[in-house]
């Protein structure tokens, strides 16, 4: 089961590397869209929990309750996450290493022009862009494993939610919903 949930777990790793590097081939507007970014992790938790459900057919005999599938699902996710985040550090630090710069520039502009029209006082809009000015060094590799360690709480409260819908049901208990 291990060496399936390593598999599984590259497979969604590549998915979201295929999608990032679509974005990032079809210009960098499209990286730097949060929506297009947002819209990458129902993609990771839908292909998460198919495969979770693909482990749990795979395996009849395991119990798959609340903790295993928690675990299965966990793992998944943080090796899918270790692959996209390997295919970052490439792409910011060895293809494109102007990236990270033209990036962050575009970010500033689109969060200066949205502060704008919502309204936000001009000292806001200033402070903001003056915090938001080391962002290159967010792209560097460093920063980004760390980043994918931080993620991992994230990831554990997906897997959390998942795993009570995805458990398997105890049969032998009369008490259980």
């Amino acid at each position: 089961m291990k060496t399936k949930m390593i598999t599984h777990g590259i497979l969604t790793g590549v998915v979201v590397t295929i999608y990032m590097a679509l974005l990032y081939a079809a210009g960098i507007k499209y990286l730097s869209n949060w929506w297009l970014t947002v819209l990458m992790y129902p993609i990771v938790i839908g292909l998460l929990c198919y495969f979770t459900n693909r482990l749990k057919s795979e395996f009849p005999d395991q119990p798959f309750g609340f903790q295993q599938t928690f675990i299965a699902m966990l793992s998944m996710s943080m090796i899918a996450t270790l692959v996209s985040t390997i295919w970052n550090i490439i792409l910011f630090n060895v293809i494109d290493t102007s990236l990270a710069k033209e990036l962050t520039e575009l970010i500033l502009v689109q969060t200066r022009d949205i502060m704008e029209k919502w309204g936000a006082p001009d000292d806001s809009i200033k402070q903001t862009l003056k915090e938001m000015k080391d962002l290159p060094s967010q792209f560097k590799p460093l920063a980004q494993l760390k980043s994918w360690l931080s993620g991992g709480i994230f990831l554990a409260i997906i897997s959390l939610i998942c795993a009570a819908f995805l458990k398997r049901k105890n049969q032998t208990n009369p008490f259980q919903a």
